[in-house]
């Protein structure tokens, strides 16, 4: 089972920079991890790695075949709608 976060990202390429929000999972009741922001830049085509842990910021792995200069981190938020497990719904406790 996996929760879903909302992120919103700055990319930069080689002539501007533009915001984007972006899907991560992670584990159940845990805060998205590197390899969670890494496995979601590789969905959208960009191979990165940290760069900045402080500021979040990651680079391409191969700068010269890649458009992006960076990726930042600018926010996360959690979807507390979202359930990876189709069969299981939030019930309410009503003792």
């Amino acid at each position: 089972m996996k929760d879903r976060y909302y992120v919103t990202v700055e990319i930069q390429d080689r002539i501007n920079k533009v915001r984007k929000e972006l899907e991560v999972f992670s584990e159940v009741g845990k805060l998205p991890v590197i390899s969670d922001y890494l496995e979601s830049f590789k969905k959208e085509g960009h191979l990165m790695e940290i760069k900045d842990f402080i500021e979040m910021k990651f680079r391409p792995t191969n700068p010269a075949e890649s458009p992006v200069i960076s990726i930042k981190v600018i926010r996360a938020m959690k979807d507390h709608s979202y359930h990876s497990n189709l069969t299981q719904r939030l019930g309410y406790n009503y003792r």
